[in-house]
Order: structure tokens, then sequence, then C-alpha cells
């Protein structure tokens, strides 16, 4: 379980300071799908990007089995994103001189041991071990997103965080990349926390939490 008490996250712009994530406290449960909704500006990015340890709020804690991961040093904070969470971006981020086969490795580059059979089995689950060998450039927003999913799975995460995962894909696709991500958590026993503003996706879900202005309104 993910906890977080009494956080915030502040950010200045000149000498005006804006609560993006205002004393929120809520838990995220094991082996359920969460959403975080709210509009934009509502705080949900920053609130997805505290749990995966990618920024330190200025208040409160942010306990994983109840251990504190701001208490984390660089390196511990680098291997609790590696071992604990998986993140799928909005934007993709994949590498563009890599082709997908790297670009889903590279997330397990400096893991003890590279599980050959686990990666072939991902990849058929997510409908792509045919486009192994192609770069980026070469795929639809689709394909992209699937090699997205399977590089945040490559390390077997406890807790996989997908920012918009449907934000930039048409509606038909970006059906299908949730209804991935749901057989994926399920296939592969992990936790998907969705931050959205897309009521279908969020009317799927098990949990949602409710953002606005920083704060937690349900």
């Amino acid at each position: 379980m993910i906890e977080l008490k009494e956080v915030s996250k502040i950010y200045q712009n000149g000498e005006t300071k804006i609560h993006a994530v205002d004393r929120v406290s809520v838990c995220i449960p094991d082996h359920k799908f969460t959403v975080i909704t709210g509009k934009s500006g509502s705080g949900k990015t920053t609130l997805m990007n505290l749990m995966a340890g990618l920024m330190r709020p200025d208040e409160g804690e942010i306990l994983c089995d109840g251990k504190n991961i701001c208490g984390y040093n660089r390196n511990q904070l680098a291997l609790y994103r590696r071992n604990t969470v998986g993140i799928v971006f909005q934007f993709f981020r994949l590498i563009p001189v890599l082709n997908c086969s790297d670009n889903i490795w590279i997330a397990n580059e400096f893991a003890e041991k590279a599980d050959k059979n686990y990666f072939k089995r991902l990849v058929d689950q997510l409908g792509i071990s045919s486009i192994m060998k192609k770069y980026p450039d070469e795929l639809s927003g689709g394909q992209m997103q699937r090699v997205a999913i399977a590089r945040a799975l490559i390390n077997r995460p406890r807790y996989l965080l997908a920012d918009e995962p449907t934000g930039n894909l048409d509606t038909d696709t970006g059906k299908q990349v949730v209804e991935l991500l749901r057989s994926a958590i399920d296939e592969f026993e992990s936790s998907l926390i969705v931050v959205t503003h897309d009521p279908e996706i969020a009317s799927g879900a098990d949990v949602q939490i409710q953002l606005r202005d920083g704060r937690v309104i349900s």
C-alpha cells in the first residue's frame, strides 16, 4: 500500500506560491485499479510524480509498506523507481535511436538478471512481439504506448503509474490501451494508478480520487 499523509508540493512563480498538492492524505490499495481525476491544473500529475519518487514533497510523508520514501537518498529513490514502480508517461518518452526491444530492455539495464521468458510473455500479452525491431518513428501512437507499457512492466513493478495514457490517442485506440492496462495488471499482478480526465476510464476504476486545486474532494 502507498499512503500519503498531509502531503504538499508548492511551486514558486515569482512572488506567488502555487499549492499544486495541498495537504493530501490518501491510501492507494494493492491489487486495485485507482484513478486520479480532476481538471487541468488540479494537481493530478504532480501527485503521481510524488508517488513515483520523481519529486519530493515540501511537507508530509509518502509511505510504501510503512517506509517513508521522502527520507530516501538518491540511490534509494532510484532503487524504488526501478523495483517498486513502473511509469507510463503521457508522451511515451521512447528513445528514437533505439528499436522497440531496446527501449523496453533499457529499463532493465541495471537489474541483476534479465528474464527473457518474462519479456516474451509480456510483449505477446501486449500484442507487440512483431514490432520489436522497429524504431519509434515507424510506429503508430497505439504501438508506442504499448511499448511504453512494456517498458514500465519489464521489472515487474508492484505499482504501474500511467499519466493520461490515452491523452494522445484516438478514442478506439485509447479504449484498447485501457483494456491492455487492466489485463496487464491482472496478468502480471501489479496495482494500476491512472491519472485521467476521461470520465469513461474513471467509471471503470475500483477506487477514484478526485482533486480540485490540489486538494482531495472525493
